[in-house]
């Protein structure tokens, strides 16, 4: 069989040469945008993670903006300069208030040229940083600089108006005409009349606003008539903007050196301050001036000759205290990164713990369920002081206050010199019937006892609470005036303390004492010393004893419920000094004050 070859015709691939090469290259191309893609999306992410620090750290700083401003209006930070030079920086007219953290003027550095308050006198800013303040070692930079800026407002704009009226009455008037009084009789007399007033939005703005607190109209018939002894008078002002408030004006009228001639007034002191706002007397008439009359009581106040006709009770009316203020920080972080928070800062919590008195009595003169009657024992020693001459301001409140007439006649027959406990010491001021003036936080058991149970919260989260039975180990800080210790039940004091001092059973006082601050008794014993030494109180002490005051009672107040009467016993030889100090009861309430509401990322 012969063989058979096929022959096969191979296909031309001249065409198809460098087409792998260019698969390859496509491929290699897409490799390459992929690989592209990934690195870009890697650098993006990394540049994400590094702009959230740089905006978390610059929120950190924000918020140590607000901290700062905080300890600022926590007293814990001395203005620079000094705003008094002539005091030391401990002293209140050195010392951080809500109105001076608002005034530019105070709360701002000379040639600050910032129209905001934001407390450069307080806190350093740099000069060369877009006023901010730096923070760390990073200076300005862009790249890696931290830092803050504050500024300070008042939400509720407190210190722009305010708006009161007036009133007066004499304690023994004329039949019929409290705000008058008529000495001699007939055709010859000398009669005054107290005019009252109603200031409608008074602009304070500035600071300060003139204005005028009513009229004395001084009248005489015929030969006119002799005023035989000092008589009395209050003005009561009454604030209805931007705040509701009382405060109240004391002073006497004079006697006068012949009949046909006017008696000088006195008024117990040129300031009163109510709410923060500072009302100074400064009328022109009669040239006024700050005098001691000796007593007893010795009387220091603001004296000057009438005259006959009007004599109208000019002065000044300072901003009120703001109880908030708005804190606004920018914080800066690196790569120009900024984050704002905002936040709400609160004075205190009760709007202040002040008393009207410097010994603040409260109750009646008596009650029947349970029996109880005032007691009221002053000390017999000839060393011992009451003051309501404020240590720090030229303020000058009662020493001794009470909340109705007849107790009020008890401690004035007692500081007289009269039985059954006769006062051989001094008075500084005069006492008074103080039931007008009484904060809201002591004007029934029910808002005390509301107070009393908040102290006693801030005092078992400061470890300072002490059941009956339990004596304190100390009783806070007598240099600085802070702490705060509370006794439910009976407490007994010797030694040094400071702060606020709450006792809900009865305050004994032993040996020598010395305490700068506030101290609230509400048990039905009240105050007790025996015995010797020497005992100092700088600041206020308030008696109010009700049914159930004690916080692990059962029983609490009524809506309806009553006062007991109170009882201050101070027996024995020892000397004893109780005298009023706004700046350490101001102190005291730094450990229920400026703490913030919350905090808002804007």
């Amino acid at each position: 069989m012969m063989k058979q070859e096929t022959q096969t015709k191979k296909r031309n691939r001249d065409g198809e040469k460098g087409a792998a090469m260019v698969m390859a290259l496509m491929i290699s191309f897409l490799l390459l945008i992929a690989s592209a893609g990934l690195l870009l999306e890697s650098s993006l992410n990394s540049q994400n993670v590094t702009d959230a620090t740089s905006e978390q750290q610059a929120y950190n700083a924000a918020e140590s903006g607000i901290q700062s401003a905080v300890n600022v209006l926590r007293g814990n930070v001395a203005p620079f300069p000094l705003l008094d030079a002539t005091k030391p920086a401990s002293d209140i007219a050195n010392r951080i208030s809500f109105v001076k953290a608002l005034r530019l003027t105070t709360s701002n550095i000379a040639g600050d040229t910032s129209t905001a308050p934001r407390l450069s006198r307080w806190m350093g800013y740099s000069g060369t940083c877009n006023a901010r303040i730096v923070i760390g070692a990073n200076g300005c930079s862009v790249a890696n600089g931290h830092g803050f800026a504050v500024t300070i407002s008042d939400p509720d704009n407190t210190g722009s108006i305010v708006t009161y009226n007036t009133s007066g009455r004499f304690f023994e008037s004329d039949s019929g005409s409290p705000s008058q009084k008529t000495w001699g009789s007939g055709a010859n007399t000398i009669r005054v009349q107290y005019v009252p007033v109603a200031v409608n939005d008074l602009n304070v703005t500035a600071g300060a606003a003139v204005t005028n607190f009513g009229t004395f109209v001084l009248t005489r018939s015929g030969t006119g008539a002799t005023i035989p002894a000092f008589a009395r008078f209050e003005i009561n002002i009454s604030m209805t903007r931007p705040y509701i408030a009382n405060r109240v004006i004391r002073g006497y009228i004079e006697t006068n050196t012949s009949p046909a001639n006017p008696p000088k007034i006195i008024f117990d002191a040129q300031t009163f301050t109510m709410q923060g706002s500072v009302m100074t007397l400064g009328f022109s008439w009669g040239l006024p001036a700050n005098v001691a009359v000796p007593g007893p009581p010795q009387r220091y106040g603001y004296e000057a000759l009438m005259s006959f006709g009007d004599n109208v009770v000019a002065g000044t009316v300072t901003s009120p205290e703001p109880v908030r203020l708005l804190i606004r920080s920018t914080g800066f972080g690196p790569r120009g990164s900024e984050k704002r928070l905002e936040a709400i800062v609160q004075k205190d919590s009760f709007n202040g713990l002040t008393a009207p008195a410097t010994l603040t009595l409260v109750g009646p003169p008596s009650t029947t369920s349970p029996a109880t009657t005032f007691m009221f024992n002053p000390g017999s020693s000839n060393v011992t002081v009451y003051s309501g001459d404020d240590v720090v301001t030229t303020d000058i409140i009662p020493p001794i206050g009470t909340t109705n007439p007849t107790n009020l006649d008890t401690v004035e027959d007692s500081v007289s010199g009269q039985p059954p406990h006769p006062f051989n010491g001094t008075i500084i001021g005069s006492p008074s019937d103080i039931s007008g003036e009484l904060p809201q936080w002591m004007q029934n058991p029910l808002n005390l006892d509301s107070t009393i149970q908040q102290l006693a919260n801030v005092a078992r989260s400061s470890g300072r609470f002490y059941p009956s039975g339990v004596q304190p180990p100390n009783f806070g800080n007598n240099a600085t005036g802070q702490g705060i210790t509370f006794c439910d039940g009976n407490c007994t004091f010797g030694g040094q303390g400071g702060g606020i001092l709450v006792v809900t059973g009865k305050l004994t006082l032993n040996g020598n004492f010395h305490f700068n601050g506030l101290i609230i008794v509400t048990g039905q014993a009240g105050v007790d010393r025996s015995g010797g030494g020497n005992g100092t109180i700088q600041g206020n002490i308030v008696i109010s004893p009700y049914v159930g005051s004690r916080v692990e009672d059962t029983v609490t107040p009524s809506a309806t419920a009553s006062f007991l009467s109170p009882q201050y016993n101070l027996s024995g030889g020892g000397n004893s000094t109780v005298v009023y100090n706004s700046q350490t009861v101001n102190n005291g309430l730094i450990a229920v004050s400026n703490y913030v509401l919350g905090v808002v990322e804007k």
